[in-house]
């Protein structure tokens, strides 16, 4: 296969990736539009997620607010189940926030694609056509795994 070949290929498999995403569009905005959190809970929590676990003072210099503001998005993800708050097991004065199952999946709800295809979509897809998306699907999960994403 020739680069411009595979370059072709890239570009027309981002294209319909693109297309693809425009098409479920109001299908994804969907959980964004039924949340209760505040737009600071969300990114509080987000960095929670990615970061693993954060400290409030952590949080409060990602969100560029003062440490009065954290400990307000804080105690409102706490009381909804979205984070907990344990004391530093080396300082004791601070604390670690971690996100908890209900958190991670509220974050999941709003960023990730749908954990399942529309069965109607997949129906309409002869054999073979399901046989090749499987093949890809699974290249991609391979090369995303390679990269560390």
């Amino acid at each position: 296969m020739t680069d411009q070949t595979r370059e072709q290929l890239v570009a027309e498999l981002a294209s319909l990736h693109r297309r693809l995403g425009e098409e479920f569009f109001a299908t994804r905005l969907r959980p964004l539009l039924e949340t209760d959190l505040t737009v600071q809970q969300l990114r509080a929590l987000a960095l929670v997620q990615v970061d693993g676990e954060s400290t409030p003072q952590r949080l409060a210099e990602a969100l560029g607010v003062s440490a009065a503001t954290v400990s307000g998005i804080l105690d409102r993800l706490t009381s909804a189940g979205m984070t907990v708050r344990t004391p530093d097991p080396a300082d004791g004065r601070v604390r670690r926030v971690t996100s908890t199952a209900r958190g991670t999946d509220a974050i999941r709800r709003l960023v990730a694609h749908d954990d399942d295809l529309p069965p109607a979509l997949l129906a309409l897809l002869d054999v073979d056509d399901l046989r090749a998306l499987v093949q890809g699907t699974r290249a991609l999960l391979a090369a995303a795994r390679r990269l560390d994403v």
